[in-house]
């Protein structure tokens, strides 16, 4: 069975993107949740690699919840570069959430790189203050003392990014039965 970009995409991206995608997740996650985990039994590391090194903001955003669904020590090390080279909150908030999870302290430098590309103001949207809070979170020092707001931003995405991960987890258990 072929599965060129385009299916990727229609399978793993366009479906989900637009609410999977900044911060708006959070809201959206109930609406396809259930299509996000049914894909995610289906989806491979090698498809979660490519999804995040496009530098597409959607199918980075993508590439980082999926990167739950497959084993972590295959997607980690692109999970971090996807996190250095994102494209505002659209992309780099699940990759702040993903990448803390699968790297730890060990993402602080991508991190970091992001918030230094986007540091002038007129560039700067929420990501800035939440991606420091994920830097604070990781025992970091953030450029900016992240607001009360970033900081439950953050954990909010921090704990759906880990329910997701338990629920592909227990689905491709499943599968496996």
């Amino acid at each position: 069975m072929k599965r060129g970009p385009g299916r990727i995409d229609r399978r793993f991206v366009v479906p989900f993107y637009l609410r999977m995608s900044g911060a708006s997740a959070l809201a959206y996650l109930p609406d396809v949740e259930r299509g996000l985990v049914r894909a995610s039994g289906k989806i491979t590391a090698t498809e979660v690699r490519w999804l995040l090194d496009t530098g597409d903001w959607r199918r980075m955003a993508m590439g980082a919840w999926f990167a739950l669904a497959v084993p972590a020590e295959e997607v980690r090390e692109t999970v971090v570069a996807g996190m250095a080279e994102s494209h505002r909150d659209d992309s780099a908030l699940p990759l702040a959430a993903v990448s803390a999870m699968l790297a730890g302290p060990d993402a602080l430098g991508a991190m970091k790189a992001y918030l230094e590309r986007i540091i002038d103001q007129p560039r700067r949207d929420q990501s800035f203050e939440i991606v420091a809070a994920a830097i604070a979170h990781l025992g970091g020092t953030p450029p900016v003392a992240p607001a009360t707001w970033a900081v439950e931003a953050f954990e909010e995405l921090l704990a759906t990014a880990q329910d997701l991960q338990k629920t592909f987890r227990a689905r491709r258990a499943r599968r496996r039965m």
